[in-house]
C-alpha cells in the first residue's frame, strides 16, 4: 500500500476559508507620485459569522475614513470590463492539493500607451505582490500555501466548477498610463453552468 504523502504547502483548512469583501486599498500622494498599499490600521483581525461560514475581516477592509484634505488619497480602481481593448488578462487555477497557484496572464497590443508595472494577489490570509521584471512575460504565478491553497478537488488545472474554491480572491494589475485594474477569481466556466442548469 502507496502512504499518502503531504506536501508542507497543503492546507490543513477542513472547510473553505472566507475574506471580507473589501479590496485592498491603495492610496496615491499625488506631489510625490508615490502609492501606498493599506495594511492595517487600528482594528486588528477578526471574524464574523459563525461555524463554516467565518468571514476574515483583514486590518486593510477597516482603515479609518480619510480626513478632508488629508493626504494620500484612495485610488479608484478600474474594473476588468473596462479595460480597453488593447489590454487583456485573465488568470487559471493550477496544480491541486499539494501544489496550488494561480497564474495571471495578460498581453498589451505593440503600439498601445500602457505597461504592466506590477500585480497584487488578495487572498483568504493576506495579499502577495510581484513586480514585472523587465522582459518578463507572461504569466505571472502566485504559489499558494496553507489556507490560501484550499482546494475542494485535486483536478490540474481547475474546472472552474460552481465550488469556486478562490472566490473572495481578487487581482489588481497597475498598468502605467491607466491606473489599477482589479479582477475578481469567481469564474464558472460556461461548461459548468450547463451542468447546473439540468
Amino acid at each position: 500500500m502507496i502512504k499518502q504523502e503531504y506536501s508542507k504547502t497543503r492546507t490543513r483548512a477542513t472547510w473553505k476559508p472566507r475574506v471580507t469583501a473589501e479590496d485592498l486599498p491603495f492610496f496615491e500622494d499625488e506631489a510625490s507620485h508615490t502609492m501606498f498599499l493599506g495594511i492595517a490600521g487600528a482594528t486588528d483581525v477578526y471574524q464574523t459569522g459563525t461555524g463554516r461560514t467565518l468571514v476574515a475581516e483583514l486590518p486593510y477592509a477597516h482603515l479609518e475614513p480619510e480626513v478632508e484634505n488629508a493626504r494620500p488619497e484612495k485610488i479608484e480602481l478600474i474594473d476588468e470590463e473596462n479595460l480597453p481593448e488593447e489590454i487583456t488578462m485573465t488568470y487559471r487555477i493550477d496544480g491541486g492539493f499539494n501544489n496550488n497557484c494561480i497564474l495571471f496572464s495578460w498581453s498589451i497590443a505593440q503600439d498601445a500607451p500602457y505597461e504592466l508595472s506590477w500585480v497584487a494577489l488578495k487572498t483568504f490570509t493576506g495579499m502577495q505582490m510581484k513586480y514585472v521584471l523587465p522582459k518578463k512575460r507572461s504569466p505571472l504565478v502566485f504559489a499558494l500555501a496553507d489556507e490560501d491553497a484550499f482546494a475542494y478537488c485535486n483536478k490540474i488545472p481547475c474546472e472552474e466548477c460552481a465550488f469556486r474554491c478562490k472566490s473572495g480572491f481578487a487581482i489588481y494589475a497597475c498598468f502605467k498610463g491607466l491606473g489599477i485594474v482589479r479582477m475578481t477569481l469567481d469564474r464558472i466556466s460556461m461548461l459548468n453552468l450547463e451542468q447546473i442548469k439540468r
